[in-house]
């Protein structure tokens, strides 16, 4: 049986000062306008609903029960006992709060904290500095990364030009949120260096961050230039670094910089981003048991850049190593449904039930965290393998409404949608992802192959699938044979064959059900085992 949290109010901390209620409004509005807490309804909620029964004297109302009905719509016939998403949430939003006063909330005087085994929030006044910043230069990783974007220089000699810099600035601080894996500080706490002269790494430290964004906008006759860096604030360098030449017209200055936010933001935080990539590059120096719930994404992403069985082996270790030290960590357990989907569709390892056991993580990473994109694209693509067309569907609408501007997220919605038959939309999606973004991986050549494939366009499919690149994955020999096999070369098609049987030497046995992993109509499933025959390859 589950056990209640208690409703008790716990012993009060030994402070200096108790806060008035007005200060712990003030600081509240602060907290639920913070990147922890600004993009997710549910825990904004549970808190200012706890914060208010507490000052209305109400705090013996504030129990599983009334969280559940008052706050999250729960229906009166609700246990406590049987559905533990209250105190799921109460873990997310003790370390939301946990994040907050260790960023950009650790010079805050006034403290929001709810101890472990309750509901009930205590106040403190904290004198002096607050909490000093996180001692690690890698920032905390198992919470993510933090980034911050310093106010962009106006070179136009314009200061009417002011308060575009400024409202690009804004944006893309918002943009840079929707990625819920980094931990983004809010514009407002780097105003005070506007217009100073400063150290970027002096700021970083500052701040307790480990990535800024910097930039400039310059003006030339009716067009501006814009100029957007990353720089690593350990070591002051920069990172990457892009130039954006627009047309500037006074009726569609928001238009441009929602554009250009939603770019930078892609190449930065994005799966295949700068951030990831440049973490990555870290983490691989560690030994998996010193890896925290971030990294252990870190190692994820360089498997599925790699995907070989080795790093399906890494990943998967420090994966499981995560879900069992942060059960409640939706986005842990939704990456190693991935995984354990591969085990299903490219047998990178032998596990027991593993479409089982990825559509059980991916539904629970789901009901964790309903609004992590990364999540729900999970489950979306455990129905695609469980052949679940409509669930499948609406779990994609889901994911996408999200962040329609995720590079990899809607790039990967859009190749599993090509991959159903939604062709026209799909191809587009998945377009729009890679535009976003030009890193992205090999694999997303599947899905413009096929297509091209079934209207029997063989040396345009052989093209593209040479852009696969991945010969470590047995899908690059296959879609290569497959096209040159009714292409009728002969002599090539028997070099790539002997390439796939030497990845896979059970092919001819398992090579209908690897193919219809990812085949959802018999047409073109028995097109490319023709393909394949027609190469040479007995199957």
């Amino acid at each position: 049986m589950a056990i209640e949290e208690s409703s008790k109010s716990p012993p009060e901390a030994d402070t200096d000062v108790t806060p008035s209620e007005v200060d712990i409004r003030l600081q509240l509005e602060k907290i639920l306008d913070s990147p922890q807490l600004v993009n997710s309804a549910n825990l904004r909620n549970f808190l200012k609903f706890i914060v208010e029964k507490t000052l209305a004297g109400e705090a013996a109302e504030i129990k599983g029960y009334t969280v559940a009905t008052q706050v999250l719509g729960r229906k009166p016939d609700f246990d406590p006992a049987l559905d533990p998403i209250v105190r799921i949430l109460a873990g997310r939003l003790r370390r939301a709060l946990e994040r907050y006063y260790t960023t950009q909330g650790r010079q805050d005087t006034i403290r929001i904290d709810i101890p472990k085994g309750a509901y009930v929030p205590v106040f403190q006044e904290v004198l002096g500095s607050g909490l000093p910043g996180p001692a690690d230069p890698l920032l905390a990783l198992s919470s993510g990364p933090a980034v911050a974007v310093m106010p962009l220089l106006n070179l136009t000699g314009d200061r009417k030009q002011e308060f575009f810099a400024d409202g690009l600035a804004e944006e893309l601080t918002s943009e840079l949120a929707r990625y819920q894996e980094l931990r983004v500080i809010a514009y407002q706490s780097t105003l005070r260096w506007k217009g100073k002269e400063h150290d970027l790494r002096e700021v970083g430290r500052d701040l307790g961050v480990r990535f800024l964004v910097a930039g400039s906008v310059r003006k030339a006759a009716r067009s501006a230039k814009i100029s957007i860096a990353m720089i690593d604030t350990l070591n002051g360098l920069q990172l990457w670094g892009e130039q954006y030449c627009r047309e500037l017209k006074a009726n569609s200055l928001i238009a441009l910089q929602e554009e250009i936010a939603r770019q930078v933001a892609g190449r930065i935080g994005s799966l295949y981003g700068i951030i990831p990539q440049t973490l990555s590059r870290e983490s691989r120096m560690k030994p998996p048991e010193s890896l925290e719930t971030y990294e252990a994404f870190l190692r994820f992403y360089h498997h599925v850049t790699v995907m070989t069985p080795q790093t399906f082996a890494e990943a998967l270790e420090v994966l499981e190593q995560a879900v069992h030290r942060e059960p409640d960590s939706g986005f842990a357990w939704s990456l190693l449904a991935f995984l354990y989907g591969q085990s299903y569709s490219l047998q990178l390892a032998t596990l027991e039930s593993p479409l089982e056991r990825a559509l059980a993580a991916a539904q629970k990473g789901a009901v964790l965290e309903p609004e992590n994109q990364l999540a729900r694209a999970a489950l979306a693509h455990m129905y695609f393998f469980c052949n679940e067309r409509k669930l499948f569907l609406a779990e994609v609408e889901t994911a996408l409404a999200l962040n329609p501007n995720a590079p990899a997220p809607i790039g990967f919605l859009g190749w599993l949608l090509a991959l159903y038959g939604e062709w026209e939309r799909g191809l587009a999606v998945m377009k729009k992802g890679m535009e976003l973004n030009p890193h992205f991986p090999g694999w997303f050549h599947m899905a413009p192959y096929f297509h091209l494939y079934l209207e029997e366009r063989f040396e345009e499919a052989y093209q593209i699938a040479r852009a696969f690149q991945m010969p470590q994955l047995f899908w690059d020999p296959l879609l290569r044979a497959a096209a040159l096999g009714p292409l009728g070369k002969e002599t090539e098609a028997a070099q790539v064959v002997w390439e796939l049987l030497q990845l896979r030497p059970d092919f001819s046995i398992q090579g209908r059900f690897l193919i219809s992993c990812y085949v959802k109509f018999g047409s073109l499933l028995e097109a490319l085992l023709e393909g394949l025959r027609l190469a040479g390859l007995q199957i």
